[in-house]
This record gives C-alpha cells, sequence and structure tokens, in this order.
C-alpha cells in the first residue's frame, strides 16, 4: 500500500505549531536543591555567659523553587525533568492561585518570624524540663538572624540549636548534621516540602545524620550514600536521635528508603 506524503502547506504548519510550543510559557515550576547554613555560626546569637560552645555544624537547609511570575517553557521542563536533582511541578501544586510573588514573599518572612519565636519558648521549655538546675536564660537574649531565606521549615533546626547553645549535653559530638522540620509550641516536628531536595543540599556539604520529620519519610524517593535518616516526631525525638550512639532501626526511628 502507497501512503502519500502531505503537502508542503500542511508540514509548514504543524512545524510552526510545535516550534510555538517550544516557546510558549507554561504552568510549571521547577525545585532544586538551595544552600545549607550552620545555624550554630552567626545565625545563633546568645548574649549569655551561660551558653557552651558547639562542638560541630547544624544545618538549616533551603530548596530553590522558580518563581509563580516567571515564564517556564517547554524546553527548560525537559532540561528540569533531565536533571535528577530538580522536580517539576504544576505552579498550582507548589503556589495558590492569583496570589502575587510580593504577598507569597511576605507569608514566607512571617512564617520564618513564627519559626523563630516558637523554637525560643520550645527550647527554653525543654531546658526548664530537663536541666532546672540551670539559670534561667531570658529569650530576649537569643537572636535568631536568617538572611534571604522564608517559610516555617526551620522551626527545628532553631530549636535544636538553641538547646545546644544553653545546655552542657554536646549534641552534635563534632558532626555535621541537617535536618528540617516546623515546630509548634508544644514541641511536635510537622512536614515540610522538598525533602529530597534538601537531603541533596545536605549531602553537598558533608552531613552524616538528617533529622526529617516522619511524616515525610513516604515521599523520599533516595538517600544519599553517608547519610542516616531518623523520622522525627517531637523535639525529644531529635535529642534522642543525636544523643544516640544506637541506629534508627534500634531505636525504632526508622526513616526507610521508598521501595
Amino acid at each position: 500500500m502507497r501512503y502519500s506524503s502531505l503537502p508542503v502547506a500542511v508540514k509548514a504548519i504543524i512545524a510552526l505549531f510545535f516550534g510555538f510550543a517550544l516557546f510558549a510559557p507554561l504552568p510549571f515550576v521547577v525545585v532544586m536543591p538551595g544552600g545549607a547554613t550552620d545555624v550554630l555560626d552567626k545565625v545563633i546569637s546568645i548574649k549569655s555567659k551561660n551558653a557552651y560552645k558547639p562542638n560541630g555544624s547544624l544545618y538549616l537547609l533551603a530548596i530553590r523553587v522558580t518563581s509563580p511570575s516567571a515564564s517556564m517553557f517547554s524546553g527548560e521542563i525537559v532540561y528540569g525533568w533531565a536533571n535528577g536533582n530538580s522536580r517539576i511541578y504544576p505552579r498550582s501544586a507548589v503556589y495558590p492561585d492569583h496570589v502575587s510573588s510580593r504577598t507569597l514573599d511576605k507569608e514566607a518572612k512571617l512564617d520564618m518570624t513564627s519559626s523563630q519565636d516558637k523554637a525560643k519558648i520550645v527550647a527554653l521549655e525543654y531546658i526548664k524540663n530537663n536541666y532546672p538546675e540551670l539559670a534561667t536564660v531570658d529569650s530576649e537574649l537569643i537572636t535568631l538572624d536568617v538572611k534571604n531565606t522564608g517559610g516555617p521549615s526551620g522551626g527545628m533546626i532553631f530549636t535544636l540549636g538553641v538547646i545546644e547553645e544553653l545546655t552542657p549535653q554536646d549534641l552534635l559530638r563534632g558532626r555535621k548534621v541537617a535536618g528540617t522540620g516546623t515546630i509548634d509550641v508544644s514541641g511536635k516536628v510537622g512536614p515540610i516540602g522538598g525533602i529530597d531536595e534538601k537531603l541533596i543540599a545536605a549531602q553537598r556539604v558533608g552531613v552524616t545524620v538528617f533529622l526529617a520529620p516522619r511524616s515525610n519519610c513516604s515521599e523520599i524517593r533516595s538517600i544519599p550514600k553517608g547519610i542516616t535518616v531518623f523520622a522525627i516526631s517531637t523535639i525529644d525525638d531529635a535529642v534522642k536521635a543525636l544523643s544516640a550512639s544506637s541506629s534508627p532501626e534500634q531505636l525504632g526511628m526508622v526513616c526507610p528508603k521508598r521501595a
């Protein structure tokens, strides 16, 4: 059976269609690993003679997300998909509809400030309950200063940083530790976004221990080589994980690899 070729005009129309499609903006965003900031190095400042010098690093992790107002094109989406360190999401899955970038930035900064306030409350309550012999430190003497980062996901790490600097307990023991998770005033650790990207950011700075919200465990696609991940539900869990020499399995704090 013979097949006739398409007319030149039809071929031209098809070529133009795919050409326009290649450069047409699409409603997607790219999420990728961001930076890692040691909160014990100039981020947490405690103006008290009762503060202790940390022995190790405690990293706050960030992700990078394209702006909701940025135009994404098919070529960029294909590149992001091919890049194993990036993930592509529909814009509506990451950003609410009809909300400006300025409004989102403002909300992110408010979330960050709120997480810092809660971290100080939880840390001081932990110290009061577990180290009643220590002198009380006024929360006004504790300053948290993070630049160019927003959102509530640093709550657990801020809390651990204050505990590390205000108690004689050496939680880090010279290790590079990272983690992520919101904190509420009762000490519960909540879920965050971009868990895989934050694990990659942690690996890049040599982290060996990663504290992940238990509710995010099912979202982890792979755990980078050299990192042990603990599943955390409360700030007490986080302290327990860092204090023990046991594995997550022995502690019942397993954050398993996803099948």
